[in-house]
């Protein structure tokens, strides 16, 4: 019984959230026009493309953020762009939107091996969560999730 309810709590919503603008933003977000930032982020630029993915993720909910709709599926897209390049932050958020099913679908394995890219590279939240989802899932779901993270193909970037 207490299993299945960590469980609960873990693939709840508010039991974690994408990492906020305030940590993790390049300091110029809000002086950038929208357009400027899709540019850059289709350009490859992997801070302003995880910039777009926090503004389609955070449209409605952020008060500073206007002018935008919000999208779970275009915030994994853009997560996902930031993650493979070796974005930590990003890496993390798309191991959050896999446990939500935000803009994927929810698959706890998949998350797993997201956040065991940004781990290895000493991301604390993605560390911790790992410890929370090692009392969760089996041992043959670990083992798939390691799997997945090799063959997830991230190059090493410096954020």
């Amino acid at each position: 019984m207490f299993r299945f309810l960590l469980v609960l709590m873990l693939l709840s919503p508010a039991a974690h959230a994408v990492e906020e603008k305030d940590k993790h933003f390049s300091n110029n977000l809000y002086l950038q026009p929208y357009a400027s930032l899709r540019h850059s982020a289709e350009s490859g630029n992997v801070d302003a493309q995880f910039d777009l993915a926090y503004l389609y993720y955070k449209a409605d909910s952020d008060p500073s953020v206007s002018g935008l709709s919000q999208s779970n599926d275009l915030a994994a897209y853009w997560y996902r762009k930031a993650a493979q390049q070796g974005h930590l932050s990003a890496q993390y958020n798309m191991a959050v939107l896999y446990l939500h099913g935000h803009g994927v679908d929810r698959d706890p394995v998949t998350a797993y091996a997201w956040l065991l890219q940004a781990a290895d590279e000493g991301h604390p939240g993605s560390q911790e969560l790992i410890k929370e989802l090692d009392t969760i899932l089996n041992e043959e779901q670990i083992q798939d999730a390691h799997q997945r993270s090799e063959e997830l193909g991230i190059s090493r970037s410096s954020s």
